[in-house]
């Protein structure tokens, strides 16, 4: 079976839900106070093609499964009537924020594009956290907002967002999951998102990932999904392919 396929992503969740392990959004998770002994914290982040992100959301509501949805604002992500039915289907939206990129770096600019952006969409659904948006072709990481003392202590009591899921949650005894590049290698044309963690979840081919995932020992786990790259579509999955390869390619340059 071909990876990047809703048929394939299917398989995974069903290796996580045979080890008994429950799936929490970012918000529930972050407010807890004792974390759970097992559990599967699924982030997408929506970079693009939206209507993919809400094929993912109806096949997980229909497996009791719900996850977290990071929306970009761009005019070809930010589709509020799809936004809107994922959170109904019980999932959380949260805001794939990118602000330093988009002011180049200046600081007053970014913060204030961050609540601009934000209020866009508390006015259509809940969003209690964020995640940054790495712009791999930028230079700038938008996380450094948060990395001041004052702009943290602003966007809490102020934008009321209760954690920003890279700074705000101790990955060291996770197994941190990602399909960044079109692969499950933290280490391949993956230019910011990666976190620190003791476990090595890192997978050379699909075969790897499926073996870890049906691991009984393997109960603590994040699995970063961009929607944008899985279908079941042949013409569609292709495209991305190549789309992805290129991509990957202009990274490896800027490196």
């Amino acid at each position: 079976m071909k990876d990047f396929t809703l048929k394939k992503y299917i398989e995974y969740l069903k290796s996580i839900q045979l080890n008994e392990i429950s799936f929490y959004t970012y918000k529930e998770f972050i407010e807890r106070g004792l974390k759970p002994e097992k559990f599967c914290l699924i982030r997408h982040d929506v970079d693009r093609k939206p209507k993919n992100a809400l094929k993912m959301a109806a096949l997980e509501h229909e497996m009791g499964i719900k996850s977290t949805y990071y929306f970009r604002i761009k005019p070809y992500v930010f589709h509020r009537e799809i936004i809107k039915k994922i959170e109904s289907l019980g999932h959380e939206i949260g805001y794939h924020y990118e602000s330093l990129s988009d002011e180049n770096g200046d600081m007053e600019k970014a913060i204030s594009n961050f609540q601009k952006n934000l209020n866009k969409f508390r006015s259509i659904v809940n969003v209690s956290t964020c995640c940054m948006h790495g712009r791999p072709l930028k230079k700038f990481d938008n996380r450094d907002i948060w990395r001041i003392k004052e702009n943290h202590d602003r966007l809490i009591r102020e934008f009321n967002i209760i954690g920003e899921v890279y700074l705000d949650i101790d990955y060291s005894e996770i197994a941190y999951i990602n399909d960044t590049g079109r692969n499950w290698s933290s280490s391949k044309s993956n230019v910011r998102d990666k976190v620190f963690s003791n476990i090595d979840a890192d997978f050379a081919s699909s075969q790897e990932l499926s073996q870890f995932l049906k691991d009984k020992n393997n109960n603590k786990i994040v699995f970063q999904i961009h929607p944008e790259r899985w279908s079941d579509n042949i013409l569609e999955w292709t495209i991305q392919l190549l789309k992805d390869k290129m991509i990957n390619f202009i990274k490896r340059i800027l490196r």
